[in-house]
């Protein structure tokens, strides 16, 4: 059997256009190398191709999840638009005791959602149905929108756009109340003054005043600070969280939403509100179980197949796509085996990524390598750089992060050779493929460009084809027999004569 370090390339996206393409720019020479003397192919990443939209941008955890599965998957989004449509979700058990607790009090419904269409962690057509849903429900209670501006997955000034679709629903007892960058409502670095700055102008009020929205958001953007950085905005009708209301987290994805429950759910220690905190999904175990929705799960992953087999796997990722690598690739669940051991990276804490865009890649890389030289079966390796970084905007940064990269891929494909390795390296989904567009726009959120995959064994040859044929592809690489499901995915690979 063949031993496998599998490198993930989050957001590493291929265009022949080189303006504005950090990866094209880069001079990412041990790539480049590789890519020009190996079997590759180009797979499609996003749309239908892997089970979204038409024209939908994938993204880290559509990609881990496609990878791991080997199969087209549904995402959370399109599966909460279909069933905030159906008479389904008015018989979910939360959602009930949620109506049931409105109904028999006058305590006011918090509602948080990312305002975006960028369908990574929110949509913004869902709060726009469970509105209408509320009101299907003849809910008198108050509700207040704490709208969180994204400026990663969307546009970075893209928020009033977004606060202009859902004029319509701003009244009767509907109102908008608050506006904060994500920067600080939906941490992911563990850097708990952000979560808590939010927070405390949540319940205190005390928040830059938004008579006028537009003027306030033209303001910031002309001190450069795009949506994802802007500070904590209470509009005319704000209304404090207060001593048993209710709250409704909007968003779909499970890492960007666990600081902000937590504060949620625990307060200050000084400060506890007691809220009826209620969510579309699981957030966190260890916090509350008032989800309405079950994951989407894909069982007999590749990483689980594998482990029943009884094939010991390391993986190694940054902190920052923890949640990417250990809960979405093993198909929205987490996988406990004895042979599969997690090395998660902290990534550096910095006031923005970009201050450090090689962020922690070269522990990153000597983790994978201590690895190989443990034995491990299969190795599996995240480099977040080109996603996190490219996010940013910041051009310069993300050719930094990319070089930094390259350099890591070159040391370890070195001693995967010297511990007879055979390497795989894969993308998720495009993102530092386009930084600034023709129109020197700078672009934040991912694009629809197919990623690289690529096997260092010219004894073999690939075709293009989608991610959702790499799990399929490497078990028959490594002469494994497919579980059922992929039986129905077509693989890219065939052995040369």
């Amino acid at each position: 059997m063949k031993k496998i370090l599998m490198v993930i390339l989050d957001g590493f996206g291929m265009r022949e256009d080189i303006y504005g393409n950090a990866i094209k720019n880069a001079g990412m020479n041990n790539f480049i190398h590789i890519w020009n003397n190996y079997p590759h192919a180009l797979l499609k990443s996003a749309s239908t191709y892997v089970g979204l939209e038409k024209d939908e941008c994938g993204s880290s955890e559509i990609g881990h999840k496609v990878i791991g599965a080997g199969r087209k998957i549904t995402s959370r989004k399109d599966y909460v638009n279909k069933i905030l449509d159906s008479h389904d979700f008015a018989r979910k058990e939360k959602y009930i005791e949620m109506l049931d607790y409105l109904k028999q009090s006058d305590k006011n419904l918090h509602l948080f959602i990312c305002l975006s269409d960028g369908g990574v962690i929110s949509d913004i057509n869902h709060l726009k149905k469970a509105i209408q849903k509320l009101r299907d429900e003849k809910i008198k209670n108050k509700l207040y929108i704490h709208a969180i501006a994204d400026g990663i997955d969307a546009g970075k000034n893209k928020v009033y756009n977004y606060i202009k679709e859902i004029e319509d629903l701003i009244e009767n007892n509907v109102h908008l109340a608050s506006i904060c960058g994500r920067y600080y409502a939906l941490d992911t670095t563990n850097d708990s003054k952000r979560t808590n700055t939010y927070f405390h102008s949540l319940i205190t009020g005390d928040a830059i005043e938004a008579s006028s929205i537009p003027r306030i958001l033209n303001l910031c953007y002309q001190k450069r600070i795009s949506d994802e950085y802007l500070p904590p905005l209470k509009t005319l009708d704000f209304v404090p969280l207060k001593e048993g209301d209710a709250v409704w987290i909007l968003n779909t994805s499970k890492g960007n939403n666990k600081a902000l429950l937590e504060r949620l759910e625990k307060g200050f220690p000084n400060r506890k509100l007691n809220l009826k905190v209620y969510s579309l999904f699981e957030i966190s175990k260890n916090l509350n179980r008032n989800y309405m929705l079950e994951s989407l799960v894909e069982k007999n992953t590749l990483g689980e197949y594998l482990a029943n087999l009884g094939i010991t796997q390391a993986r190694v990722v940054e902190s920052c796509k923890k949640e990417s690598m250990t809960y979405y690739f093993d198909g929205e669940r987490r996988i406990i085996a004895d042979i599969i051991d997690t090395f998660v990276i902290e990534t550096p804490l910095k006031e923005r990524y970009d201050v450090k865009p090689e962020l922690n890649a070269l522990k990153v890389a000597k983790t994978a390598i201590k690895c190989m030289e443990n034995d491990y079966d299969f190795v599996t390796v995240n480099f977040a750089n080109p996603d996190i970084i490219g996010h940013t905007g910041n051009y310069q940064a993300v050719i930094n992060g990319l070089q930094a990269v390259d350099v890591c891929l070159g040391e370890m494909v070195k001693v995967a050779e010297e511990n007879f390795y055979k390497v795989i390296i894969v993308g998720t989904h495009g993102k530092a493929d386009t930084i600034i567009n023709r129109k020197n726009e700078i672009i934040s959120k991912n694009t629809l460009s197919p990623v690289p995959f690529i096997i260092l064994d010219n004894k073999v040859s690939l075709e293009n084809g989608s991610l959702t044929g790499v799990a399929p592809t490497i078990l028959k690489y490594m002469d494994i027999n497919l579980p059922k499901k992929m039986k129905e995915t077509e693989d890219l690979f065939e052995k040369k004569d």
